[in-house]
């Protein structure tokens, strides 16, 4: 079957996937998350998710507006990019009808 997708030079060390996590969390886990990250990473960007299709803040807002605009529900979600022991990592959370959804992704630069 062809779909039309070619992959050229693809070799272990460029074919390997990120890390990926996917959560729902309850009240108290989103509130430790936060406290986690706040305490043991190097925030670089929080941004506000406004819908499905927009973005509520084009400039990172401080972490704990996140948080007070997420368990609000003043916002969809929150994407939080942070480096956490020699790794860039993008936590988006959103607002599922089971929860928060946490989907963690590990954020690899260059190529």
């Amino acid at each position: 079957m062809t779909t039309g997708i070619r992959l050229a030079n693809v070799s272990p060390e460029n074919a390997a996937l990120p890390q990926l996590q996917d959560a729902i969390l309850d009240p108290e886990t989103l509130a430790q998350l936060f406290r986690d990250i706040q305490r043991c990473a190097v925030v670089h960007e929080v941004l506000l998710k406004g819908s499905a299709s927009l973005m509520a803040s084009e400039k990172s807002v401080q972490l704990d507006d996140a948080e007070l605009a997420l368990r609000e529900k003043w916002v969809v979600g929150v994407q939080i990019r942070y480096w956490y022991e020699g790794t860039n990592w993008w936590d988006t959370l959103m607002h599922t009808p089971r929860g928060i959804r946490l989907i963690r992704i590990e954020h690899r630069l260059g190529g």
